[in-house]
């Protein structure tokens, strides 16, 4: 008997090498291609038996409305009927104002496009995309009018019902073939992230170094976990109910991290082991390995540490206590998380709501702005300047190029992504419009060709690598050929109409590089007094704030850094990364701080003048007071018993906390 080497693998067997996809592909991949290039067929079918005049622009819609999951494709369509609706009203609006002063109307189309550029910068998710929407809408429909302001309005219906047909189609076909259970995608989700959180605290707690890059990951991923929830509630009332469930288990997690954080830094300056600290590890390994009903465990365990939070005498007395406090606060969030998430169970989930909050970059939007103003203002004088009779096209891709691509990390990169798609898309139509089409005279064959094109187009833009490129290609390969009732488009129209749209989708991502370029160290300086700033506003006001507001508004900013990790050297990455961590940690605490005060005066007033102190944005100054009030709350808590020495211990671990991150972090708080 030959037996093969331990190093060649064994071949999978025959069933299983003939129902597996195509290398480089998935089933859900090709699925979603076959799907969304039905669906576009269908309603360009639709568009042609009620004669409409552009029926290309149902298809294109299919394709830009089509998303991974229906969620995503009711949320996305959803906005971008909002935002058509809105761009079309503007569009209106200024041919009725500007139709006899050209001039005019395109410097207030640029500001308007300019605004909604400005204002997506602001938003997230779809929104974004809707507030981009309403600029580029407004763009399309009044350059398709220049020429015949008295159609505007023919025009405005034309566009809003090829927007409607498109969704419309698409939405069907997303119900009947892509059905999905919004409810259980949230708690998947959800379950993995408190699972990969518990997984990495129990790391943090044995002292693994290895575990920070991991960390700042995770804080990240909250919010990629809202988006999911939020995607699943835009398709369903029972996951809507639960989204305040999620967002409340997100932010226990995001404090569960950050408690483990401070605690593996403290225990790598310890040697020792200590039992609570073992049996609180193998709790969250037990969470981490899918046991999420662990709660009952939770619960009595931070019963005993309770019981050892006590004030003696003694030389490592603060240690203790630090240890103790955070290990506490550490099982209370995963505590929290779980029991949110127990909350899910069942098919209607008791209703709740919690809002996250986010960074908002007013430079950026301002810049964005400016950028996509000055953009459409040096278009509209180029196409003025030179009468070129395909100009109101090349204004309104640079205006397109500029609004859709300013909110990307990395603009520019996007921008000749989008490039490159359409480059292949001129050339793929060419092939159609000049050696398929013309020997096809039905709709049959005619779907067989476009099908040849858009079904592989669509598989790469399920492929992150592809994705962008392939979405292009998709858009503007229906824009290109442009099917109709009537007559093919003859060469010298169609290579003018390729030739402006790479032109303007040229121009409109150099716009990106020579206006306002993207500036990692500028973006790092404005998110580092953004944190600084809402540190101060919790010294000042710390009513005002909510640990679910401060920890999402913290991982956004976390998630930005980490975008521009590849700009930056890695050694001012970890030292930015920590400093975040820092100011996190003290606004937690400042906000803990402030609830102890509120229902103990007895540390009210070293309290009030630590919260001064950081109002003050003076770490030494913040250092110090927060050493003296940690002291004195000590004392004070020796002289005390019970409930009331164990809040007067708390207070000094906290300030304690405050003081030694002030201390650590001096540089990066009071740059």
């Amino acid at each position: 008997m030959t037996l093969l080497p331990a190093s060649v693998p064994h071949p999978a067997p025959l069933w299983t090498r003939l129902i597996a996809p195509p290398p480089g592909t998935s089933w859900s991949g090709i699925a979603f291609a076959l799907r969304t290039t039905a669906a576009s067929l269908i309603a360009l079918y639709i568009a042609f038996l009620i004669n409409l005049d552009s029926p290309k622009w149902a298809a294109m819609t299919v394709w830009i409305v089509a998303q991974a999951n229906r969620g995503m494709t009711v949320s996305k369509a959803r906005y971008r009927v909002l935002g058509t609706f809105a761009g079309t009203g503007m569009a209106v609006t200024l041919t009725a104002l500007f139709a006899q002063a050209p001039e005019l109307l395109l410097g207030a189309l640029a500001v308007w496009v300019g605004l909604c550029t400005g204002v997506a910068t602001a938003l997230r998710n779809f929104r974004a995309y809707g507030a981009v929407l309403a600029g580029y809408t407004a763009a399309i429909i009044t350059l398709d009018a220049a020429a015949a302001p008295s159609q505007i309005f023919d025009i405005a219906e034309a566009r809003l019902i090829y927007i409607l047909l498109g969704i419309g189609v698409e939405a069907v076909l997303s119900a009947i073939l892509a059905p999905s259970r919004p409810l259980d995608d949230i708690r998947s989700s959800l379950d993995a992230y408190i699972r990969q959180a518990a997984g990495l605290c129990a790391r943090a707690l044995g002292g693994e170094a290895a575990a920070t890059p991991a960390l700042h990951r995770l804080f990240a991923k909250a919010l990629a976990l809202d988006t999911t929830a939020e995607y699943a509630a835009a398709e369903s009332s029972a996951a809507r109910g639960a989204l305040g469930h999620v967002r409340a288990a997100a932010s226990a997690t995001l404090a569960q991290l950050a408690a483990a954080h401070s605690l593996r830094d403290h225990l790598a300056r310890q040697s020792g082991g200590n039992a609570l600290l073992a049996e609180a590890a193998g709790v969250l390994q037990a969470v981490a390995h899918g046991n999420i009903a662990e709660r009952a465990k939770v619960a009595a365990l931070r019963g005993r540490i309770g019981t050892a939070f006590t004030c003696t005498d003694g030389p490592w007395q603060e240690e203790r206590l630090f240890l103790v406090d955070r290990l506490d606060a550490l099982l209370a969030a995963l505590e929290t998380a779980l029991t949110r998430r127990a909350l899910l169970d069942g098919p209607e989930p008791p209703p709740s709501r919690l809002d996250f909050a986010f960074h908002i970059d007013r430079t950026a939007a301002l810049h964005n702005a400016i950028r996509a103003i000055a953009a459409m203002l040096l278009a509209s004088a180029a196409w003025i300047l030179t009468a070129a009779p395909t100009g109101s096209g090349f204004v309104t891709i640079v205006g397109v190029v500029c609004a859709l691509f300013a909110t990307r990390d990395n603009p520019t990169t996007a921008g000749l992504g989008f490039l490159k798609g359409t480059a292949w898309a001129f050339a793929a139509s060419a092939i159609c419009n000049f050696a398929l089409l013309p020997m096809i005279s039905d709709f049959p064959l005619l779907a067989v060709v476009i099908g040849l094109f858009m079904v592989p187009a669509g598989i790469a833009m399920r492929h992150p690598r592809t994705a962008a490129p392939a979405a292009s290609f998709a858009i503007f390969f229906w824009d290109l050929v442009g099917p109709t009732n009537q007559a093919r488009p003859d060469a010298a129209s169609f290579f003018n109409g390729g030739m402006t749209l790479l032109a303007g989708i040229a121009c409109g991502t150099l716009a990106f590089a020579l206006l306002f370029p993207p500036n990692a160290r500028s973006m790092r300086q404005r998110l580092h007094r953004a944190i600084r700033h809402d540190l101060a506003m919790i010294g000042a006001t710390p009513g005002n704030w909510t640990p679910a507001a401060w920890f999402s508004r913290s991982a956004d900013r976390l998630g930005r850094q980490l975008a521009a990790e590849k700009l930056l050297p890695a050694e001012l990455m970890d030292r930015d990364m920590a400093g975040m961590l820092a100011a996190l940690t003290i606004g937690a605490a400042a906000m803990d701080l402030d609830r102890l005060a509120q229902s103990d005066r007895a540390i009210a007033r070293p309290v009030r003048a630590v919260l001064r102190r950081l109002a003050a944005s003076d770490p030494p100054a913040l250092a110090k007071t927060a050493r003296q009030a940690a002291a004195h709350l000590m004392r004070r808590a020796r002289q005390a018993d019970g409930q009331a020495s164990r809040g007067l211990c708390r207070g000094a671990v906290l300030t304690q906390e405050i003081a030694r991150e002030a201390t650590v972090q001096a540089d990066f708080l009071g740059e």
